[in-house]
């Protein structure tokens, strides 16, 4: 699935955290543009993601919050100053979303 969402990456829950675009996802991974400085990730790097996904379609007001794990798998450049970085999840899937609560 093609979004354009906030993600926000780690070495672990405890490090300094940095944010990215997601821009593709998959049961098995994603990918995310970020900015070609000292935060973006390298190969075979092991990250923490933080972020949403609309819970049916595009509607981005009913999202759904994820934390995955899983190691960088490929880096292309697409700027000077931008990097597009594939990672595979460590456990896939996830698309068995909880119902919205009505409260």
């Amino acid at each position: 699935m093609h979004y354009e969402l906030p993600v926000r990456f780690a070495e672990d829950l405890n490090a300094a955290v940095s944010q990215g675009i997601m821009v593709d996802i998959s049961s098995r991974g994603m990918a995310f543009i970020c900015n070609t400085d000292d935060n973006c990730p390298y190969q075979g790097q092991k990250l923490t993601t933080r972020f949403s996904i609309p819970r049916s379609g595009r509607d981005r007001s009913d999202t759904h919050s994820l934390t995955r794990t899983g190691r960088v798998c490929r880096i292309d450049t697409i700027s000077e100053s931008r990097r597009r970085v594939a990672m595979q999840f460590d456990e896939p899937p996830f698309w068995d979303m909880p119902p919205r609560s009505n409260s």
